[in-house]
């Protein structure tokens, strides 16, 4: 089986541009990871006749995706403290 790697690079308006390593001259687009695959391997197996290819999805380490960018921007929670109930003191003096 032949691998061919594609780097992942989040665009605009929620679209993901994928490169293929193994040739530059390839390459796709797609709104989903699971669109991803499926147009890395309909790409391959229409350019290179290819069945079953194995592909690999490289994201660089400079990408921040946009799961990553929501996390980043949420302010983290308070933590509110609990008041214990006050005891009477009624009954001590």
């Amino acid at each position: 089986m032949k691998l061919f790697r594609f780097a992942v690079y989040p665009e605009e308006e929620g679209y993901h541009f994928l490169e293929c390593i193994n040739d530059p001259k390839l390459f796709t687009q797609a709104r989903s990871m699971d669109e991803a695959l499926y147009m890395a391997r309909d790409l391959v197996e229409v350019v290179y006749d290819v069945k079953g290819a194995i592909i690999e999805f490289v994201i660089p380490p400079d990408v921040v995706m946009s799961y990553e960018r929501r996390q980043r921007a949420r302010k983290p929670r308070e933590v509110k403290a609990r008041h214990k109930p006050e005891k009477a003191l009624a009954g001590r003096r």
